[in-house]
């Protein structure tokens, strides 16, 4: 393999992915991290081939290719990262799994798979919803703790599932296409016969993988899984490949429906959930256990409960006020908390339901619920504010590695290309706390006068770490003389410049 500029330490944490890959994919995949850690502009295939520059020894499609077409399981990939991720900080009694979904911008009708979707961000005028085309990644990370470092913790991701809208958006050609089309007739060229693919189709009810065909619309309802399917699949795959280990699943109100809570609890026993409920959700006893003698068929519930907004009203004598740790903060809260069987989405099955409320008044009032009722009600709390890095972990990854930039269009390689920025984000914060942490003092550059020094370090600042370790590896090398060294100086910076 070439002589790729990165530290030692970080080369050796992908060689623990090696298994995940054939040989020449590994070679392609650490040349691959090296482009995208060293491109200063738009994180496309196209920027990292050439921040590598003559590294990178194969033909160019060898590494689009190993987007589109390569053998290598995204899957399995994201597994061994969740053991590498145990391995070294799994000291935890419970493992914490934060479960959401993102949406990543895409433009062109010939994107495979691409579809129209609630822009969580944006809103219109009038409140509705803005619809932004794309892709949304149901995405299942890990939440990391390393109090050397810093008080709060992040979430790594590591397993992905393209979820598909019913909407594809317009079918006619961009003008600019009907342009191009129309100079290609002029010049006596042939027509461009690009179509958009797909790789999934729908067989008696079912979702089944299929050779790259044309795509001839939308999947239609009954086999296209829904955010809540995809989920479920992604939990079930760690908890059945970690049967030993204890999850925790952190998610938002949207992953609260019968496909999760009852879909996990009625296969494995070795996940619990905390998420945000619904303030009038029902609520029930269990079912009384059946006489002797009694005709009819069982009972599948007890006597209903009131909702948790009701509750709340009427037993203002069980909140307490506690002060617990939030987004590295001490918070003084009130809480209170009962017992009831969800029975539409968890039947048989106790919950505990948490009222948490602002004693200023300020924030209105939070409802959230465990399926383990033995734990208290201020771990609740704080476990639910861990679910807030993995927004931070989006944001990092769409702005600084650039996941929405690549323009890739083939059905694997849209599935493939997200994932893996999201994936480089992960690994750079591994490494970071492995071994990074230790070379921040000479790696990074003295605060400036008008910035504040926060808690913890961003991914900037990490990212900016791996960097200038690996300028000074291999440009403070000693076995180099001063002309050698100027030259690869010389070479890297074009390198970079022309990747931007």
């Amino acid at each position: 393999m070439p002589n790729l500029i990165l530290p030692a330490s970080f080369r050796a944490l992908l060689g623990e992915f090696r298994q995940t890959f054939t040989a020449p994919s590994f070679q392609n995949f650490v040349l691959l991290v090296c482009g995208f850690v060293h491109a200063l502009g738009q994180h496309r295939l196209t920027n990292a081939l050439r921040a590598v520059g003559s590294l990178a020894p194969k033909h160019f499609t060898t590494y689009y290719r190993f987007v589109s077409r390569a053998r290598w399981s995204l899957d399995e990939f994201g597994l061994t990262l969740l053991a590498v991720v145990l391995a070294g900080f799994g000291s935890h009694v419970v493992v914490r799994l934060v479960l959401d979904d993102t949406l990543t911008h895409r433009t062109g009708k010939k994107v495979a798979l691409a579809t129209s979707h609630a822009d969580p961000v944006l809103k219109q005028s009038n409140g509705r919803p803005f619809i932004s085309y794309g892709h949304v990644f149901v995405v299942l990370s890990v939440h990391v703790s390393a109090p050397w470092v810093a008080s709060t913790g992040w979430a790594l991701p590591f397993l992905f599932r393209l979820f598909e809208g019913s909407k594809q958006g317009g079918k006619l050609d961009s003008p600019s296409d009907q342009r191009r089309e129309q100079n290609r007739r002029l010049a006596g060229k042939t027509p461009r016969r690009r179509v958009r693919l797909r790789d999934q189709k729908v067989v008696d009810g079912k979702l089944v993988p299929c050779k790259p065909e044309p795509d001839t619309g939308p999947l239609p309802d009954k086999g296209r899984p829904t955010k809540l399917q995809l989920a479920t699949e992604l939990i079930l795959l760690v908890a059945r490949r970690f049967p030993n280990v204890r999850f925790r699943v952190l998610a938002d109100h949207l992953y609260t429906g019968e496909a999760v809570l009852d879909g996990v609890h009625s296969q494995v026993s070795n996940v619990h959930f905390i998420m945000r409920g619904r303030p009038d959700a029902a609520l029930f006893t269990l079912p009384p256990p059946r006489k002797q003698g009694q005709r009819g068929r069982p009972r599948v519930k007890g006597e209903q409960l009131p909702c948790p907004e009701a509750w709340a009203k009427s037993h203002p004598e069980a909140f307490r006020r506690e002060t617990i740790s939030m987004y590295g903060k001490s918070v003084e809260v009130e809480l209170a908390s009962y017992l009831g069987m969800p029975y539409r989405s968890l039947p048989g099955r106790l919950v505990r339901y948490v009222i948490v409320r602002d004693p200023r008044g300020i924030y209105r009032p939070a409802y959230l619920f465990c399926t383990d009722p033995d734990v208290p009600d201020t771990e609740v709390v704080e476990e639910y504010a861990r679910r807030w890095p993995l927004e931070v972990a989006f944001e990092a990854s769409k702005q600084k590695l650039g996941i929405e930039h690549p323009r890739t269009q083939l059905p694997t390689a849209v599935r493939r290309s997200a994932p893996f920025g999201m994936l480089l984000y992960s690994l750079t914060i591994i490494w970071y706390l492995r071994d990074g942490c230790r070379l921040a003092g000479f790696a990074t550059l003295p605060p400036d006068a008008w910035y504040l020094k926060t808690a913890r370090p961003s991914f900037a600042d990490m990212l900016a770490c791996l960097r200038r370790a690996s300028w000074s590896q291999w440009f403070s090398d000693p076995s180099c003389n001063t002309a050698d060294r100027q030259q690869i100086l010389a070479e890297y910076l074009d390198r970079v410049v022309a990747s931007g």
